[in-house]
């Protein structure tokens, strides 16, 4: 026991150094301490003094530049409706003993379902403390994991879960790294914490590396988790919907007959889905698509561009300096989030370090050059 105490601080202190070398890397996100860093986080920008101009170091200002390559996830309708549905799920599945359902985030890629599902998990979390009074010690409100690599193995799952409580055993070498053929089962260690630590809010991103029949394996345990300890499960990722609707019909059929039957079922001349509506198929779905520019939706794309003007701090920013220019910089992003908050965190670090403090066109070129063709 004393041993594994030892390892699991060492590797806490290892994750705080990784936090202040590299704050923004995804790594330390599915890990609780990190985590937990994430929900506390306050990006703050950078003061500017009224009528002043930029000093000589500005330039090379690391805490300006660090600011605007990393914007917040600015409000959107798909944003505020997912965060209040979660929320009002994670304290229904709290308080009742059956009726629970997943969620799911569904849309092409690019559309900003991963920072969606992360958003909505640190308001679920701060929610959820806030209805406790507080943070309370030895709890862990949320999980956020990310679909294995190799998604065939239940094992596999449940270690993404046990890697984030902190309670896998850890290589002591390569050489011992290289050894590893499979993944120990940690499945009771898991649910244990799960439940003494009262979790109540499950992430899940990237789904799409898993094909249904992956899914079909995993779900009795998801099952399990959110039928037994009342646990939310959010999936995430392009496809998300339908690879879990085909899980459920597969997950089902291997339930209820050997491998042999199975078989023998998926040759036969049968409906390729049930007659009536799986519970999978009625999945409250939040689907992220392009933002619009268009005569049917006028606003949505200019209120985002808005957003992100109230969120840049540069000394010279014109009113309105991303929303004249609407129109270009939805042709050039297609509308789609992840590449319109690029082009914009870029055009501000390229304004700092050109010294010009606004973005204009100018600035909107050169980032979405490098967007490549």
């Amino acid at each position: 026991m004393k041993a594994s105490v030892e390892q699991r601080n060492k590797r806490e202190a290892r994750l705080r150094q990784h936090l202040r070398d590299t704050p923004m890397r995804p790594l330390p996100l599915f890990q609780v301490t990190g985590w937990t860093h994430f929900v506390d986080e306050e990006i703050k920008p950078p003061v500017l003094a009224a009528g002043s101009s930029p000093a000589e170091d500005r330039k090379k200002d690391e805490q300006a530049l660090a600011y605007h390559r990393h914007l917040r996830m600015v409000e959107t309708d798909a944003m505020s409706h997912m965060q209040d549905t979660i929320v009002e799920a994670v304290h229904r599945n709290s308080g009742c003993r059956d009726g629970l359902m997943d969620h799911v985030i569904d849309g092409p890629p690019g559309t900003g379902k991963t920072c969606l599902l992360r958003a909505m998990g640190r308001t679920a979390q701060k929610e959820i403390e806030a209805a406790t009074n507080g943070r309370q010690p030895n709890t862990i409100p949320v999980v956020h994991i990310t679909t294995p690599a190799d998604p065939e193995q239940r094992v596999n799952w449940v270690w993404e879960i046990g890697s984030y409580l902190g309670l896998n055993p850890e290589p002591k070498n390569l050489a011992e790294v290289l050894e590893m053929r499979r993944h120990q089962d940690v499945t009771l260690p898991v649910n244990y914490v799960l439940e003494t630590a009262q979790t109540r809010l499950l992430l899940i991103d990237d789904i799409n590396r898993a094909s249904p029949q992956h899914l079909a394996n995993v779900l009795p345990y998801f099952d399990y988790l959110r039928e037994k300890l009342g646990i939310s499960i959010v999936f995430c990722g392009t496809g998300a919907s339908h690879r879990l609707h085909q899980a459920r019909v597969l997950a089902q059929d291997l339930i209820r007959v050997s491998e042999e039957n199975r078989v023998r079922l998926e040759r036969a001349d049968r409906p390729a889905v049930p007659v009536s509506p799986s519970p999978t198929a009625l999945l409250p779905v939040t689907w992220l698509h392009p933002l619009p520019l268009d005569t049917e939706d006028d606003e949505t794309f200019r209120r985002v561009l808005a957003s992100f003007e109230g969120d840049l701090s540069l000394y010279r920013l014109e009113a309105n300096a991303l929303s004249r220019h609407a129109l270009e910089l939805h042709q050039r992003t297609g509308g789609y989030f992840k590449a319109l908050s690029y082009v914009v965190s870029t055009a501000a670090v390229i304004a700092i370090r050109s010294g010009s403090e606004n973005i204009t066109m100018k600035e909107i070129d050169a980032a979405t050059a490098q967007l490549g063709p």
